[in-house]
């Protein structure tokens, strides 16, 4: 499920008004806030969303956690240190953290597969 009111807290977090924003990424402050209500837009468009905000695109996603370089909370736009409720440090790069994580890509997999035989019809 997507969280794209993540976008005002960002946004708010690095100093930026969505009107800047929206000049930043070539929309108006009106499609801002309709992809804030809406929870939708264009993966391009979330793209480059994230990149102005300084963010990967998953963190817009229920499920998404960061990759074993990426640190938890270093203000890099995680949902966790948006809230600064983390603990500081990186993810711990053993067998068994990689294991969980293949193990949360092959659910994330199956529900994306899911979710385009949906969209195509074919449930």
């Amino acid at each position: 499920m997507a969280n794209f009111i993540l976008i005002r807290d960002l946004s708010d977090k690095r100093g930026i008004t969505l009107r800047e924003l929206a000049k930043q990424v070539d929309l108006t402050e009106g499609a801002i806030q309709k992809i804030i209500a809406t929870g939708s837009t264009k993966t391009s468009t979330l793209e480059v969303i994230a990149h102005v905000l300084e963010v990967h695109p998953g963190i817009f996603f229920d499920g998404y956690t960061p990759t074993t370089n990426q640190s938890i909370a270093n203000g890099n736009g995680c949902a966790s240190s948006i809230y600064g409720n983390a603990s500081t440090g990186s993810i711990n790069d053993n067998g068994k953290d990689k294991d969980k994580e293949i193990e949360h890509l092959k659910e994330l997999l199956k529900e994306k597969e899911r979710t385009i035989q949906i969209l195509m019809g074919k449930k």
